[in-house]
């Protein structure tokens, strides 16, 4: 009956998101652990690729 009820208290919390919890120190950290956990050496968008005409083209495929 103990582990069960323990087991529905586990079940019922909720995990909070790390914005609501962690100190700003924290954050920052997190976001520099996840900024260089990606690849830095890809190849660079061109400035036609992120242009709004790139985007939103009144040409029809």
């Amino acid at each position: 009956m103990d582990a069960i009820l323990k087991r529905l208290v586990q079940l019922q919390q909720v995990q909070l998101p790390l914005y609501e919890t962690a100190s700003p120190e924290e954050l920052a950290q997190a976001f520099y652990l996840w900024a260089v956990s990606h690849e830095y050496h890809s190849p660079l968008l061109s400035d036609y690729a992120v242009s709004r005409e790139s985007m939103y083209s009144d040409k029809k495929s």
